[in-house]
């Protein structure tokens, strides 16, 4: 028995709402066409909060796709990795050094104004990165530019 398209696109639909409300990755297999990711990066980007420089459009639990349109604020996660995908644009992330003023935001999530020291990696569409669990990063765009990015996070064993 085939898979139709129809049915493909309404098994993502579903996914993508139990996502919205955060619940847990799915125990089967979730398929995203090209143009359905296109969907979700237009999504974040009529989503990008002012403040903040980004739009979000998590995909699964796990997995999140951002337009950021300005730098972020320095970051680093106790309980998980990122894995960095850059899907479209260009800017660059700081990784590694002291997160400078950082507090706890949320549970594993350390924020704070800047990173002292770390390595400066500049990123363009195509490119891949990873972030270990507990190491600060910062995001950074050029004046009127924007990148997309999918961010999945890891879980160390």
């Amino acid at each position: 028995m085939g898979y139709t398209r129809p049915r493909r696109t309404a098994a993502f639909a579903v996914m993508v709402g139990a996502a919205t409300v955060h619940a847990a990755d799915p125990t089967s297999t979730v398929f995203w066409s090209a143009e359905a990711l296109q969907q979700a990066e237009a999504r974040a980007k009529a989503a990008v909060d002012p403040t903040f420089h980004r739009g979000v459009e998590r995909l699964l639990d796990s997995a999140t796709v951002i337009y950021r349109d300005g730098p972020s604020e320095a970051e680093a996660h106790t309980d998980r990795a990122d894995f960095i995908t850059v899907r479209e644009g260009r800017g660059s992330i700081v990784v590694g050094g002291t997160i400078v003023e950082g507090r706890a935001t949320a549970p594993g999530e350390i924020r704070g104004k800047a990173i002292e020291g770390g390595q400066r990696y500049d990123i363009k569409a195509g490119d891949a990165l990873f972030v270990p669990v507990n190491v600060a990063h910062q995001f950074f765009v050029d004046q009127g530019g924007h990148f997309v990015v999918m961010i999945v996070k890891v879980v160390p064993r």
